[in-house]
């Protein structure tokens, strides 16, 4: 159901992004507000202008989400101030922190607003290794400074 959710956002915020453009084009004057002459194929654009976008909503949550094992092992003292000492550094704050399981969500309003209110972190400390879940920016960027700083190298 999440994946489902993260392709319908992803549809609607590209289907935003090309209204702005198209009616940037219309205001500024580049083109007259008729589908017919604003689109080679007139109306039949806007189902194949629809489709691309819903192949792009059905693939983008499969490439831009994501699961890692970092490097660091779970045995560490102090692991989750560490954590969460890093996690803040990236404007995140915890939302949750139950049993093995940390979430943090974007500080800032209008970073979260980018990237579709999906911006919760997941830091699952079951096992032998820390798991970090997220959007794929996201967690390679904060991976790599936990993996740098918990394992003493900072």
């Amino acid at each position: 159901m999440r994946y489902f959710i993260r392709s319908l956002k992803t549809f609607v915020y590209f289907l935003l992004i090309f209204v702005i453009i198209v009616a940037f084009f219309v205001l500024s004057g580049m083109t007259e507000f008729n589908i017919e002459t604003m689109f080679r194929n007139g109306y039949a654009s806007l189902w194949q202008i629809a489709v691309i976008l819903v192949l792009i909503a059905a693939v983008y949550p499969k490439v831009s989400y994501t699961d890692y094992q970092t490097c660091v092992r779970t045995g560490g003292k102090n692991l989750r101030q560490s954590i969460t000492a890093i996690m803040q550094e990236f404007n995140y704050i915890p939302e949750k922190d139950e049993d093995d399981v940390m979430t943090f969500r974007q500080k800032n309003t209008g970073a979260r607003l980018s990237r579709r209110y999906e911006d919760r972190i997941t830091v699952s400390l079951g096992g032998e290794r820390v798991c970090v879940e997220g959007l794929r920016k996201d967690v390679v960027r904060i991976v790599s400074r936990m993996e740098h700083r918990l394992s003493g190298n900072d």
